[in-house]
C-alpha cells in the first residue's frame, strides 16, 4: 500500500486546488520556513480523522479553512482527498485504489467519503485499521511521537506497540461489545420496571374486576328478589280482589262493609300499583347503572389485554436480551483469550526491544565514531576549497591579464600596418604588462597536490 496523490482545496494556505503526485521512491518537500511543507502532513493526518484542532496547530476545527489574504476572500469549506494504492489487498476493500475524502464547513460539521461514497468517520477508522494510517498510528510521525518512542516510560510506547501490533483493533471491539451489554443491561433493568408496573395494575385490574362482577352479581340477586317480592303482593292482591269480588257477587256482608273493604281493596290496590311503579323506576335505574358497569367492566379488559400484551413483550424482550448478554459474555471471553495470546507476544516484542535497544546503543557509537571522521573530512575539504577558491581567483587574473596582452598584440599589429613605430610593449592602454604568474596546480580530492 503506497501513497499515490494527495489533492487539497481550501485547507489553510492552499486556496486553490493543489494536487500533489508521490512518485516511485522517496518524496521529499522542500522549502523556506512558512512556505506551507507542515500543511501537507497536517493534511493527510486531517483526512485520516483527526478530531483534535490542536494537533493540526488550530484552536478550532474552522481554522483549518483558507481564512483569506490581502488579494483573496476566504472560502467557505475546505477539502483534502488521498489517494492510495490497494495491490497488496491490505484494506478490507476490493479495489485497487482507494480515495479517502473530508470536508470542512464554517460551522465546524464535516462529511467523510470513501471513493467519493458518503460514510462515517467510523468506517474511515475501520478502514485504516492494523494498517498503520490513522490520525494517532505510526505513518505520520511528528516530535512528539520520536520523544514518546524513545522515552523509558512504557505507557507512553504502549498506543504505537499496540497498533503496530494489531492490537488495537481488539481493543476497540471488546470497548464497543462492553458498552453494547451496559445498555443491554440497562434495559434489562428499564423492562423489568416496566414488568413490575404493569404486574401492579394488572393485580388491581384484577381486583376491581372481581368487585365489579359481585357487585354486579349481587345487584341482580336484589332486583329479582324485589320483582319476586313485588309478584307475589300482586298474586296476593289479585287473589285479594277476587275473594271480595265473590263476596260482593254472594252478597255475604253489608253494603256499607262491602263498600268499605272494596276502598280499602282498592286503596291497598293503589299503593302497590305505585310501589309497582317506584320498583319499576329503581329497576330501570338499576338497569342503566349495570350497563353503565359493563361499560367499565369491557374499558378494564380493554386494558387487562394490553397490559397483558405488553407483558408478553417483555418477556420476549427479556429472551433476546438473555441471548445478546450470553453472546457478549461469549464474545468477552473470546476477546480476554486473544488478551492473554496478545500478551504473551508482548512479552516478544519486549524481548525483541531489548536486542533492538542494545543494537542501536552499538550503532550509535559507530555512528559517533563516524561523525568524527567526518569532521576531520570536512575540514580537509574546507582546506581544498579555500585553496581551489585561491586558485580560480589567480586563473581569472590570469585571463585578464591575457586578453589583456591579445588586446596590446592587436594594437602593435595594426600600427605596424599604418607604418608606425612600434609602441612600447611593455604597456597597454597605460597599464604595465604582468609576467606569466609561474605554473599552479590544480589540488587533487584527496588534499595532496599532483607530484
Amino acid at each position: 500500500m503506497k501513497l499515490r496523490a494527495l489533492r487539497v482545496h481550501g485547507f489553510k494556505s492552499f486556496a486553490d486546488t493543489t494536487e500533489i503526485r508521490f512518485h516511485e521512491g522517496i518524496t521529499a518537500i522542500v522549502g523556506p520556513n512558512g512556505c506551507g511543507k507542515s500543511n501537507i502532513s497536517d493534511a493527510i493526518r486531517w483526512v485520516l480523522g483527526e478530531q483534535r484542532p490542536t494537533a493540526i496547530r488550530g484552536a478550532k476545527m474552522e481554522e483549518a479553512i483558507f481564512q483569506g489574504s490581502v488579494n483573496r476572500r476566504p472560502v467557505n469549506r475546505g477539502s483534502v482527498h488521498m489517494l492510495v494504492t490497494n495491490e497488496d489487498g491490505l484494506l478490507p476493500v476490493p479495489f485497487e485504489e482507494v480515495e479517502i475524502g473530508r470536508i470542512v464547513y464554517r460551522d465546524g460539521g464535516s462529511d467523510y467519503s470513501i471513493n467519493r461514497a458518503v460514510c462515517r468517520l467510523k468506517d474511515v477508522l475501520d478502514l485504516c485499521r492494523d494498517t498503520g494510517l490513522g490520525a494517532n498510528a505510526y505513518s505520520v510521525i511528528e516530535n512528539k511521537m520520536i520523544d514518546a518512542i524513545l522515552s523509558d516510560r512504557a505507557e507512553e510506547r504502549r498506543s504505537l506497540f499496540e497498533e503496530a501490533s494489531g492490537i488495537g483493533k481488539y481493543k476497540d471491539r471488546r470497548k464497543a461489545a462492553q458498552r453494547r451489554l451496559e445498555r443491554a443491561e440497562m434495559d434489562l433493568q428499564r423492562l423489568e420496571d416496566v414488568i413490575a408496573e404493569v404486574q401492579t395494575k394488572v393485580r388491581s385490574l384484577a381486583r376491581q374486576k372481581g368487585k365489579a362482577e359481585r357487585y354486579l352479581e349481587l345487584r341482580a340477586r336484589r332486583l329479582n328478589v324485589e320483582v319476586a317480592v313485588v309478584k307475589g303482593q300482586l298474586d296476593t292482591l289479585g287473589a285479594r280482589l277476587a275473594e271480595v269480588e265473590r263476596e260482593i257477587v254472594g252478597g255475604a256482608q253489608s253494603e256499607q262493609g262491602m263498600v268499605a273493604e272494596v276502598r280499602a281493596a282498592e286503596a291497598e290496590v293503589e299503593s302497590l300499583r305505585v310501589r309497582q311503579l317506584d320498583a319499576e323506576r329503581a329497576r330501570s335505574a338499576e338497569a342503566g347503572r349495570l350497563e353503565e358497569v359493563r361499560g367499565r367492566l369491557v374499558t378494564w379488559e380493554r386494558d387487562l389485554a394490553v397490559a397483558s400484551e405488553r407483558a408478553a413483550y417483555a418477556e420476549r424482550r427479556l429472551a433476546a436480551i438473555a441471548e445478546e448478554r450470553a453472546e457478549a459474555c461469549s464474545r468477552s471471553e473470546r476477546l480476554a483469550e486473544e488478551g492473554e495470546t496478545l500478551s504473551s507476544e508482548t512479552v516478544r516484542l519486549d524481548a525483541a526491544l531489548a536486542e533492538a535497544r542494545a543494537a542501536l546503543a552499538e550503532y550509535r557509537q559507530r555512528a559517533e565514531e563516524v561523525r568524527r571522521r567526518l569532521a576531520k573530512a570536512r575540514e580537509t575539504l574546507e582546506a581544498i576549497e579555500g585553496r581551489e577558491r585561491d586558485i580560480a581567483r589567480r586563473g581569472a587574473q590570469l585571463e585578464g591579464d591575457a586578453l589583456a596582452a591579445d588586446a596590446q598584440g592587436a594594437e602593435l599589429g595594426r600600427g605596424a600596418r599604418r607604418g608606425r613605430p612600434p609602441a612600447d610593449r611593455s604597456r597597454v592602454a597605460g597599464r604595465p604588462l604582468r609576467r606569466p604568474p609561474p605554473a599552479v596546480h590544480r589540488a587533487r580530492p584527496g588534499g595532496r597536490p599532483p607530484g
